[in-house]
């Protein structure tokens, strides 16, 4: 894997950003070239700071003007995932808003699942082929598990069997997004679910402790793209993919869904959510609960709409039925 020059006074903080990026399993080469860009564009303009700031980033963001919108909004896009990065060590590093003058689409509305949704997903995941092989229930038991504990798709697929620790229950996700490893809590229920899939997979897959916890049809760990795949085709089966304009609920949903059911959660209990979002970006693996945020301003949004779909639902699937009058 080829690495990218820096040659800017952030070159060191630019190679960490993408190592950092590298070690959570990103493929980062493309993106490493397109941060590339803007370290050119610093020594064009001599820049001798520590972090970028405000004015130069606005000049950056001007330079990309010629360009196409969904070039620039690319390039944006990169640059505010660094700039996000290097807050941590430098806070007064400036971020430039989603979209700010680089003409990037909207950003996409998380879809919600409910209930009745995540319940067809799951049964058609154990539907998916070929039957009687263990890639049915590996799905199912995955998309449970994504959905209950909010874990990223790389942090789930690089579990090993040693990381669940059942009797406890929870599971230990080694270092990821953020270099940060942690315990994440899992309930009785998914505790089961995982105790039954463990002992289907050792004993098609004799294993141990250090081997990975979910397996392909040969035994080994399976790459990102495949779960994706079998995604789509679980969406399809259970009517919940859409067509161009509309391609339906995404993977990440399952992390959306689970963070904002847990804050809807705690709002009904009555507790200070607030207070509680600490804990919810320890769950989460986030390096800082504004990251957390993110879901305490979508909540209300997201939650209208999920409201909004089930009414639809009702009306047309009881209602028109005759079921109630």
């Amino acid at each position: 894997m080829s690495q990218p020059v820096f040659a800017s006074l952030l070159a060191d903080r630019f190679m960490d950003f993408v190592t950092f990026r590298r070690s959570g399993g990103a493929d980062y080469c493309g993106r490493a070239k397109v941060l590339s860009y803007f370290d050119r564009f610093l020594c064009q303009q001599g820049f001798n700071g520590s972090y970028p700031t405000r004015e130069i980033l606005d000049r950056y963001l001007t330079s990309l003007n010629r360009l196409h919108p969904n070039t620039r909004a690319n390039r944006l896009s990169v640059v505010r995932q660094f700039c996000l990065y290097l807050r941590q060590f430098e806070p007064r590093c400036y971020v430039p808003e989603p979209g700010s003058r680089a003409g990037q689409r909207p950003s996409r509305t998380p879809h919600i699942f409910t209930d009745n949704e995540i319940k067809a997903l799951l049964v058609a995941a154990h539907d998916l082929s070929p039957p009687g092989s263990l890639r049915p229930m590996t799905f199912s038991t995955l998309f449970g598990l994504l959905y209950t504990t909010g874990l990223r798709v790389g942090e789930a697929i690089a579990l090993n069997l040693a990381d669940a620790d059942l009797g406890q229950q929870r599971l230990y996700v080694h270092q990821s997004k953020f270099r940060k490893s942690r315990w994440v809590p899992i309930s009785l229920s998914t505790s089961s679910v995982l105790q039954r899939y463990m002992q289907e997979r050792t004993r098609i897959f004799p294993a141990a402790p250090q081997d990975p916890l979910f397996v392909n049809l040969q035994g080994r760990r399976f790459f990102r793209q495949i779960v994706y795949t079998a995604f789509r085709q679980a969406l399809s089966r259970c009517g919940l993919r859409g067509g161009k304009v509309d391609p339906g609920p995404c993977l990440h949903d399952l992390r959306h869904s689970y963070a904002c059911n847990r804050l809807v959660a705690w709002h009904r209990q009555g507790k200070n959510v607030n207070a509680l979002l600490p804990a919810l970006a320890t769950y989460l693996g986030h390096v800082s609960i504004t990251y957390t945020q993110v879901y305490l301003r979508a909540t209300a949004e997201l939650l209208e709409m999920a409201n909004q779909r089930f009414h639809n639902n009702f009306r047309q699937n009881v209602l028109k039925k005759g079921e109630l009058t």
